[in-house]
């Protein structure tokens, strides 16, 4: 073992793309080195080919930046014989950042050759300028496919229009940016000043999905960022205020408030299939002037739309 108190940097070669901000891209980065920085210092295990790093350890490509109380960095010989880091184990407030997003939790590991970040927490946490995600499990950032899964009480919330939706697993979709995906961005992030601009996600089992105006809950969901329109199906039931409205899928328009709930199944033959309401009757305190109102069953906002040939 080799003690080295002052920064060590790796020369890292194999991932040759061009650099560009897309999500968390330390693998992707392109063919500029990692450094690693510690203010406890750093030591290297020649025999076991990985280099640990105490006391504010970071790694660092690009815009990328890996920070924890701990990180062990392990490399092999690259084709040149120079060494190359191929995995980050991070141990302790660990915190995964570029211009404009950030990820942390309490431990987490860095898979450079697979491209997928992994953190654990209670929760792990990431969060872009208008979304935060949180995760009681584990949540995966994979590079490649612009993708975060989160596992264990899964929420995403938009943070700009108050709407929640949470799972046992949700999967977030995000748009290629090397590809053109997207709205128009701005130096280093998209045009919400984001470089991880969500495009939909899907949800998993114990579903609810949280607006404004209304809880609505089922067994599967899925929200398209671009038309605003969330689908919850299976068992789905639709709360607002303490009026309940039970069916077989939802359509939500979070741009609208308005809520469909439909008998069937998405894509589905929906005729005869029923949907059903409970409407609790607003209460007045004596006012005679709303005596006409008193007793009458009212549902305050849009009304779902019954499928064609049946109804409640």
């Amino acid at each position: 073992m080799r003690a080295l108190l002052l920064g060590l940097a790796f020369a890292v070669f194999g991932w040759t793309s061009a650099a560009f901000c897309q999500g968390f891209d330390m693998a992707r980065g392109g063919d500029g080195e990692i450094q690693v920085y510690a203010d406890n210092g750093i030591e290297w295990h020649s025999d076991e080919l990985r280099v640990i790093a105490r006391g504010n350890a970071k790694a660092v490509r690009g815009e990328m930046t890996l920070t924890a109380d701990t990180l062990t960095a392990y490399y092999r010989q690259g084709p040149t014989g120079s060494s190359e880091i191929w995995r980050i184990d991070a141990d302790g407030n660990v915190i995964a950042a570029n211009t404009t997003d950030t990820a942390t939790g309490d431990k987490g590991t860095y898979d450079l050759d697979k491209a997928i970040l992994v953190l654990r927490g209670k929760p792990a946490k990431l969060t872009t300028p208008t979304q935060m995600f949180t995760a009681d499990d584990q949540l995966e950032y994979h590079e490649l496919a612009h993708m975060a899964v989160l596992r264990g009480n899964a929420v995403a919330d938009r943070v700009d229009k108050g709407n929640k939706l949470q799972a046992d697993i949700l999967v977030a979709h995000f748009k290629d940016k090397s590809q053109g995906g997207g709205t128009k961005a701005k130096p280093g992030g998209t045009a919400d000043g984001s470089s991880m601009d969500l495009k939909n996600a899907d949800a998993y089992n114990h579903v609810v999905l949280t607006t404004p105006q209304e809880t609505v809950t089922g067994d599967r969901g899925d929200y398209n960022m671009d038309s605003g329109i969330a689908t919850i199906s299976g068992a789905v039931t639709i709360k607002r205020e303490t009026n309940v409205l039970t069916g077989g899928y939802a359509n939500v328009d979070l741009n609208t408030g308005i809520s469909k709930l439909f008998g069937g199944t998405p894509g589905g033959d929906n005729n005869g299939k029923r949907v059903s309401g409970t409407f609790i009757p607003e209460k007045h305190d004596g006012d005679p002037k709303e005596g006409a109102d008193k007793g009458r069953a009212v549902f305050k906002g849009s009304a779902p739309t019954p499928p064609s040939g049946g109804g409640p």
